[in-house]
């Protein structure tokens, strides 16, 4: 059974800011995901070979590639985030394109041949084609040795994921649509482990790490070790933010509460732990002792269970309301908040807040307020979820 579909890529690269390669991935690889979901497959396999590992390990040497760079294509990996992630398989990997190519000659086999791959204008081609030949002459095994190469880096990249998870919760908190970084346990670290970072934080708002270079990792470490209110744009969409105390990884469209605005002067009484429902919401407080924000249909939170420990409603705006948003030493007001978070004038009075005699603790969709973040020790972590309803 064969499954083809036509796709825009145009249209998807626009409306996403992507490059036409960058583009092109994402949408192949959301076809080949729906496709497994549809057929219930446990990964998707690719035919990539060692050849092409060694390419991909030249092109990104070519680049000026940190070590995770070095690595190459993995043989086991996963790609997206939630009910979205797919199982990627590479068993070919440690076979060369000769191997590939003398083992269907001997079964009377007739291999699929990319057109594309003949391009002479493209950087992958023009590496196969011309870069790769004039290297083997002076190194007749340097394709080998660039998969050795990409073996060791993995080793080294498998050891650096063990120390970041471990320092994880101490630096990182998961919040609607990205993820802060509290800076001074950040500027603590050892500059490669504040890299390593810096690409899990990405990996864990973006689901992949395409198209993210050494060189945008090094401009966050630079911006995070230097005078807040500077930002930065990355590849797929992302935007980089330093505050004053906290630096923040989110979507440059995060933020955007996907359903029905509360009516205006509404006001609901949160049960915590708990749930509630009212016109267009499903909201939902329990305990998170362990673990990062789970994937959510709606913009989900957590949050300091001491900050939450009274009395807690879901309301709109009002005259006079003010927020310290996470990083922030001072309050604001809300209206200046809104109008820096872009939120567009004909939603700001049906954006939800979570509200305490304290004030706002968080603006739904949006960001938590500083005194409200979820705390260090696991009893004091509280997970809000919003879920759209209607």
């Amino acid at each position: 059974e064969s499954t083809i579909e036509r796709s825009d890529v145009a249209g998807y690269r626009e409306m996403n800011r992507l490059s036409v390669e960058e583009a092109a991935r994402e949408v192949r690889y959301a076809f080949l995901a729906r496709v497994a979901r549809r057929q219930n497959a446990a990964a998707i396999a690719l035919g990539h070979t060692s050849d092409d590992q060694a390419e991909s390990v030249l092109m990104h040497l070519l680049r000026g590639t940190g070590l995770t760079g070095l690595q190459g294509m993995r043989t086991l990996s996963r790609r997206g985030t939630g009910e979205e992630q797919v199982v990627l398989v590479r068993p070919l990997l440690g076979v060369s394109r000769k191997e590939t190519e003398a083992y269907c000659a001997a079964r009377n086999l007739e291999p699929r041949h990319d057109e594309t791959n003949d391009v002479p204008d493209m950087t992958r081609n023009r590496v196969r084609a011309e870069l790769l030949p004039v290297l083997e002459s002076y190194n007749p095994a340097v394709r080998r040795g660039l998969v050795r190469l990409a073996r060791n880096a993995s080793l080294d990249v498998d050891y650096f994921k063990q120390q970041v998870d471990a320092v994880w919760s101490e630096v990182c908190t998961t919040e609607a649509g990205g993820i802060s970084i509290d800076l001074g346990s950040f500027r603590e670290l050892h500059p490669a482990l504040q890299r390593h970072l810096l690409r899990k934080a990405v990996l864990c708002v973006k689901g992949n790490l395409e198209d993210l270079e050494q060189i945008h990792v090094e401009d966050m470490a630079r911006l995070a070790s230097g005078s807040a209110g500077k930002s930065l744009d990355l590849p797929g969409g992302l935007k980089f933010a330093v505050g004053y105390r906290e630096a923040v990884i989110r979507r440059r469209e995060a933020g955007t509460v996907p359903a029905q605005a509360l009516a205006l002067e509404a006001c609901h009484e949160v049960r915590i732990p708990g749930e509630i429902f009212m016109p267009g919401w499903e909201v939902r407080a329990s305990l998170q002792f362990q673990g990062d924000v789970p994937p959510a249909s709606g913009p989900v939170a957590l949050l300091s269970a001491a900050a939450l420990a009274g009395r807690v409603w879901v309301r709109t705006r009002r005259p006079g309301d003010r927020f310290q948003p996470l990083g922030m030493a001072h309050r604001k007001k809300l209206q200046d908040f809104m109008v820096d978070s872009k939120i567009p004038r004909d939603q700001r009075d049906g954006v939800p807040l979570l509200v305490t005699p304290r004030g706002i603790a968080w603006v739904v969709g949006w960001r938590v307020a500083e005194w409200a973040r979820a705390g260090d020790e696991p009893t004091d972590r509280i997970l809000v979820e919003f879920s759209p309803k209607g």
